[in-house]
């Protein structure tokens, strides 16, 4: 259903736009299934070595859609979901870049944060309203604190506070600014030069750099051996 997102492949590079743009990218029921289907089919693309997460129009993502949350249309179903779809970029062996402009907030920064790299202009809204609604932002509270730190993690979650682009990179939550104009070519070019790095090596790294906070020393080495053998040999 292009009226959602589209997923578009050009030799490694493949794009996830979301195009409800009149809805600035919510994320409804239909959505969430989308996006699973999609993460599936990057995963398992052996042609694909990067993938752009990007929204048309005025902004990134918006989060969950608060209509369908009003009409009581959001279930718990939802959110299993929604973090299977994060959980499928997390560990794919794929570079996963996101493209934050105008807004990112809820779901659409829970997004960007099990992905690899974030990419945001210096104007973009970013933040987790989710107590707003009376909800827990997702997996946020797990991944948020590993990029900046319990303190401001705390700061972002539990006041429910928007920062822009210029402070997520000071904080360490984004990792490239570009310009508003002509932001996908900027995301392209940036894409590009991860692309141009992206061997078998850059790719286990991924994964190996994912276990840092959760496994032990012992584990760790030997994960990670186990990784260094199929990269060189």
């Amino acid at each position: 259903d292009h009226k959602l997102m589209r997923l578009e492949n050009k030799g490694k590079l493949a794009w996830l736009t979301f195009t409800r743009e009149n809805q600035l990218n919510a994320m409804n029921n239909a959505g969430v299934d989308q996006i699973n289907r999609i993460a599936s089919t990057v995963r398992d693309d052996p042609n694909v070595r990067v993938v752009i997460i990007r929204g048309a129009g005025r902004a990134f993502c918006t989060g969950i859609d608060l209509k369908e949350l009003a009409a009581d249309r959001i279930e718990m179903d939802y959110h299993h979901r929604w973090e299977q779809a994060l959980r499928l970029f997390e560990t794919m062996e794929k570079l996963v870049i996101v493209g934050m402009h105008g807004y990112c907030l809820g779901g659409a920064l829970q997004l960007a944060l099990a992905a690899d790299i974030r990419v945001s202009t210096a104007e973009c809204q970013i933040g987790l309203p989710a107590i707003k609604e009376s909800l827990i932002p997702g997996l946020a509270t797990m991944r948020l604190p590993r990029y900046i730190g319990w303190g401001r993690a705390k700061k972002m979650i539990l006041g429910g506070q928007n920062i822009d682009g210029r402070e997520a990179l000071r904080i360490g939550l984004v990792d490239h600014i570009v310009f508003e104009e002509n932001f996908f070519s900027h995301l392209d070019e940036i894409a590009g030069n991860y692309l141009a790095a992206c061997s078998v090596g850059t790719r286990l790294s991924k994964l190996v750099t994912n276990q840092a906070f959760d496994m032990d020393y012992e584990t760790l080495l030997k994960y990670y051996f186990d990784l260094q053998q199929r990269a060189q040999f």
